[in-house]
């Protein structure tokens, strides 16, 4: 059995690509995305995850005429040219999350269905913003896991077709005629109005603040309900969603202009000091199954490290290292860099050699949450309380803290930092080992020049 799922889209960078991952968890063959004009950038990450999974980007050559007459077009374009290859075809807007209580995957869910079946209507179930005021910069169904019950507006809503079975009719833009075969819900009853989740709509894509209307979407937004099922999905898809992040940072590192020549500075090489962290209860904070954790009762199994370049500055980049002396993954709640090395700011605290560290570009803090580190602090607030103070402690084993720095990452990343940084020296790097470059590339950051800066930020995946 293979399996597609077709989505048009236009300007979803924030959400395409942990959209993309869901499915792609879901066990989904390939993915058909059909870009209508995006402006922002979707195209690109698109692009990037098409490296790493079948993910097939068309761009839509529109000449006018309205959303449902294009919609029209595609949908049935689309169930023609791919009758021959899938045995299913599922047409959802991003945004939209198929729900498996009982699968693990598409496949085995639709392997249940009957030879009779020619598609199935899922509904949705609206999960509301879960107490944000503005959108949060990490996976929609990982910060909003709350929704209510029911509502009016669950009705049924999306369609997964055997395109063998469309008879050619065009119905509307989620409902495809498949007569003389069955239509039915995901309880494989003939379709009728249900309450079966199996779709979860995010009702928090705006970038603006929450704005009451009269659908249904404030009282959706209460979220009684807690559904953890949407965000244990999170762990599973991160690094998917990182190496896609990495594949992103190589094309454009690949991209510089060529330029192999780098001028040694003078001896005088910023210094690169390691330090474990520790909570206000003098608890190291460790790495498990790349989520950080509060090592009291269990042994450090990795700790998490601050990695400081030079003396006076006030940035840190989190880490922890693997077995091989590579950064290993992490993913603290809360931050959507799923970078190697994360960027963090000391802020000074009133208690003795204890500092608090905040997100480098906005206003969350890291902090200890029962036996979690949870920095996914809706009201991003600037404040800080003990939960959110740490003390950075250099390794007490000298040779421990020489291993680290002598690692392959951290070695490269040193005779990187032993000539001046511009983007000429990294298209240099990136020609000798791209791999080591785009892992390093937080580091050399902060040492380009406010304009080069500048515009290598706003070619790099967001």
């Amino acid at each position: 059995m293979k399996v597609a799922v077709v989505a048009i889209v236009r300007d979803e960078v924030s959400d395409i690509l942990w959209w993309l991952g869901w499915y792609v968890s879901l066990g989904v063959d390939t993915i058909i995305v059909f870009d209508d004009g995006s402006k922002d950038g979707t195209d690109r990450i698109v692009a990037d995850a098409a490296c790493v999974h079948d993910i097939r980007l068309y761009r839509i050559e529109s000449a006018g005429g309205s959303h449902t007459e294009r919609h029209r077009k595609i949908h049935a374009e689309a169930l023609e040219h791919l009758r021959d290859e899938f045995d299913w075809v599922g047409f959802l807007n991003v945004g939209e999350y198929a729900l498996l209580p009982t699968h693990n995957t598409l496949h085995q869910f639709l392997d249940e269905m009957g030879g009779d079946v020619g598609a199935i209507e899922v509904n949705w179930r609206d999960y509301g913003y879960s107490g944000h005021v503005t959108k949060p910069h990490v996976a929609a169904f990982h910060t909003g896991p709350h929704h209510k019950a029911e509502s009016s507006i669950n009705g049924p809503a999306k369609s997964f077709v055997r395109p063998r079975c469309w008879s050619g009719q065009w119905s509307n833009v989620d409902y495809f005629d498949v007569a003389p075969y069955r239509y039915v819900d995901a309880l494989t009853q003939d379709t009728v109005s249900s309450d079966t989740s199996d779709i979860t709509k995010d009702r928090s894509q705006s970038d603006n603040n929450v704005r009451p209307d009269s659908h249904g979407i404030v009282e959706a937004n209460r979220g009684d309900i807690y559904g953890s099922s949407t965000r244990d999905k999170t762990n599973a898809m991160q690094d998917w969603v990182r190496r896609v992040i990495q594949q992103g940072y190589a094309r454009v590192l690949d991209a510089l202009p060529s330029s192999d020549q780098l001028t040694p500075l003078p001896p005088s090489v910023p210094t690169l000091h390691v330090f474990s962290v520790w909570s206000h209860d003098g608890n190291c904070i460790c790495v498990r199954d790349t989520k950080l954790e509060v090592a009291d009762k269990s042994p450090i199994i990795r700790p998490l490290l601050a990695i400081r370049i030079g003396e006076a500055t006030s940035r840190v980049f989190l880490t922890t290292i693997g077995t091989d002396g590579n950064p290993a993954s992490i993913n603290p709640d809360g931050n959507p860099h799923l970078l190697d090395f994360l960027s963090y700011d000391t802020v000074s605290t009133a208690e003795h050699r204890s500092v608090a560290l905040r997100q480098t570009g906005n206003n969350f803090f890291l902090s200890v949450n029962s036996e979690s580190l949870d920095e996914s602090v809706p009201s991003g607030s600037q404040t800080f309380k003990d939960a959110e103070i740490f003390q950075l402690r250099p390794f007490e084993n000298t040779a421990a803290s020489d291993d680290i720095l002598n690692g392959p990452t951290l070695s490269f990343a040193r005779a990187a930092l032993s000539q001046p940084v511009s983007l000429a020296t990294i298209s240099a790097l990136a020609k000798k080992d791209l791999r080591l470059t785009v892992s390093v590339l937080p580091l050399l950051m902060d040492f380009l020049e406010d304009a080069e800066r500048e515009m290598l930020e706003a070619k790099l995946p967001a």
